[in-house]
């Protein structure tokens, strides 16, 4: 009788999955991506290899960013609050971290090192 309880619990979680369309799971991904590149990088001065990466990969990830908003606004209307929260849930670590080198230029100039690196490596996929 035990065997048959697991398959039973992670049910909901198949089926969740199962619900959720590849192209919203990559809209998801591609706002992460715009987070760590657009918003996590805001209090960050652009670094020396910021102009090294190609304009066209800039203007690829703005264009998978709007359609993904496009998206969220039609095709996956009901979706969009939930994918919202879990955003605002995504940015919560860095905005405290951001708060809190505001007081420490040596804690800044790390994290900004770190995220300008995530920006880039990102960057590069699109």
């Amino acid at each position: 009788m035990k065997k048959y309880w697991l398959p039973m619990l992670l049910l909901p979680l198949a089926a969740q999955a199962v619900a959720e369309s590849p192209e919203l799971a990559r809209c998801r991904q591609v706002l992460k991506d715009n987070m760590e590149i657009m918003v996590f990088t805001m209090p960050c001065p652009p670094d020396a290899s910021a102009g090294n990466i190609p304009q066209h990969k800039f203007e690829n990830h703005l264009r998978q960013v709007a359609r993904c908003n496009s998206l969220l606004e039609t095709r996956y209307a009901a979706d969009a609050a939930r994918v919202q929260a879990e955003l605002n849930a995504y940015v919560e670590g860095p905005a405290t971290e951001a708060r809190a080198f505001s007081r420490n230029p040596q804690r800044k100039q790390a994290y900004c090192r770190r995220q300008n690196a995530t920006a880039r490596r990102l960057l590069m996929r699109y």
